[in-house]
């Protein structure tokens, strides 16, 4: 079996086709030899060196590397933190050979743009997607402050009437400053958003690896919403998100962000949240759960890949030292999970493949038990909301931001310890929810939110003011070794 074939076969339920897709595109670009005698784990390296090394015009260079991300997050390609900084190197050196082509640059940074807003909001879904609903609360933070007179929104997926219909009951009077346009059926999409003069850009969710976010920051101030699983890929004048900045520097260091991007870093303590309202009423014996149960709940898309070893060991001895404990596990997995974890634990085991209604099922669980990962944080959110506590590991991923520090351990013994008494002391949950819900109505209010964004905002010009004009090779290039603009601490004038 080649290394391809490999990875097709780990290819997490759901995500197969697209897997294929990409396997294809892989062979017709880089050729079938080229992946002779490499294994699994040399993989993505192996590839990023491959890409670097062709003869691809730079569009289909950021094609690869965009896929090649796609199946990290997959497959669990598992290529370590030297990958994940070798792949961002060469995309933010694609990204400046773009945009060499460029010919304009800025003399000097325009009021005006604290006032006109282009904002990205990656793709549209529906409402039971965190993401869409976010986007329109961060569109609310910007519509409703007086000061903004324009705020175009850019986005992909379709704004559905039901959407729209959301998007008008949330801002009210507001949502008529806002104009929609589709960057997948508006070829012009970048020229309507750098053409209608000075504005702030600013990135929501947005797919990493799109080229128009290097463009953007040629020509405005930009603020990108980033999260606690992964660095960013590329520059902004403003990172934001609620996590803890030296938990940030550290992560963005190990996966090779220049250290300028850690400095941009600011920590929010509200964000566009918004949980979804239960799509009904639902009890435990809807799910055949016994009332005297503790029930212990993981959700994941992709929980094939993030489940380690010491996770399903740990939840195996806890469950089985305890005949009122169930494990319950929410996502596509690969069949031979289900299959062991059936055979093990039998009864006290339950598998929901998919739930449409993620918030009312959580509704009726005690814990949700985050698995050692980098993601977890939405459904950590709609956790506490819904009355489950969280547990998480503190050194790993996005929960952090949403759970008291107290409450998170750093390590495999730690982690079930805690777990463990929690599973068991009813009153200390009890306790330990109440702290979480205090944390997470902080986060969630969308008052703060604009408050502080509307800071940001100010931030982003004054850095932008203080770097035009400035050359595109400290902007996007990976700097050689004479030129050392981001590797030695930041970009030229930029305030500290």
């Amino acid at each position: 079996m080649s290394v391809l074939d490999e990875i097709q076969a780990d290819a997490q339920p759901g995500y197969a086709p697209s897997v294929a897709v990409i396997l294809q595109r892989l062979r017709q670009a880089l050729g079938a030899a080229a992946f002779a005698g490499v294994s699994k784990s040399d993989f993505g390296l192996h590839t990023v060196r491959l890409i670097e090394a062709s003869t691809h015009p730079s569009g289909v260079k950021l094609q690869l590397v965009s896929d090649i991300s796609s199946l990290n997050w997959w497959c669990g390609l598992e290529p370590g933190e030297a990958f994940s900084a070798a792949l961002a190197a060469l995309a933010r050196r694609t990204y400046y050979q773009e945009a060499q082509a460029i010919p304009y640059q800025l003399e000097a940074a325009d009021p005006a743009a604290l006032r006109s807003h282009a904002v990205f909001v990656g793709r549209l879904l529906d409402l039971r997607h965190s993401p869409t609903r976010g986007a329109f609360d961060y569109l609310r933070a910007l519509a409703c402050d007086p000061e903004n007179q324009v705020v175009d929104v850019f986005h992909a997926g379709i704004l559905s009437p039901d959407l729209q219909a959301y998007a008008q009951a949330r801002l009210g009077s507001a949502f008529s400053k806002l104009s929609f346009v589709s960057i997948e059926s508006d070829l012009n999409f970048l020229a309507k958003a750098v053409g209608r003069g000075p504005r702030t850009f600013h990135f929501w969710c947005e797919e990493p690896f799109f080229i128009h976010i290097s463009l953007a920051a040629l020509v405005g101030p930009t603020l990108m919403f980033t999260c606690g699983d992964a660095a960013p890929v590329q520059f902004s004048d403003v990172y934001w998100y609620c996590q803890e900045p030296a938990y940030i520097e550290g992560l963005w260091r190990r996966i090779g962000a220049p250290p300028a991007f850690a400095e941009a870093y600011r920590k929010l303590q509200s964000a566009p949240f918004p949980n979804p309202a239960p799509l009904r009423t639902r009890s435990r014996r809807d799910f055949g759960f016994r009332p005297e149960e503790t029930v212990i709940v993981t959700v994941g898309n992709r929980l094939g890949v993030d489940m380690d070893q010491a996770f399903v060991d740990g939840m195996g001895a806890l469950v089985l030292s305890d005949p009122d404990i169930r494990w319950v596990v929410v996502g596509w997995m690969q069949a031979f999970w289900i299959e062991a974890f059936e055979s093990v634990l039998g009864s006290q085991f339950t598998h929901i493949p998919y739930d449409d209604d993620l918030i009312g099922l959580l509704g009726v669980c005690d814990i949700f038990a985050n698995p050692f990962r980098a993601g977890g944080g939405t459904t950590a959110i709609m956790a506490i909301d819904a009355g489950a506590v969280v547990m998480s590991r503190g050194d790993l991923g996005d929960v952090g931001a949403f759970v008291p520090s107290h409450h998170l351990t750093q390590d495999v013994e730690a982690y079930f310890e805690a777990l463990g008494a929690l599973a068991r002391d009813k009153a200390l949950r009890a306790a330990r929810l109440a702290e979480q819900k205090v944390l997470l109505a902080r986060r969630l209010d969308q008052d703060n939110f604009a408050r502080e964004l509307r800071e940001l905002v100010g931030l982003a010009f004054t850095r932008f003011a203080a770097r035009i004009p400035t050359p595109l090779e400290t902007i996007f290039a990976q700097p050689q070794p004479r030129r050392t603009a981001l590797s030695a601490g930041g970009l030229p004038g930029r305030p500290r």
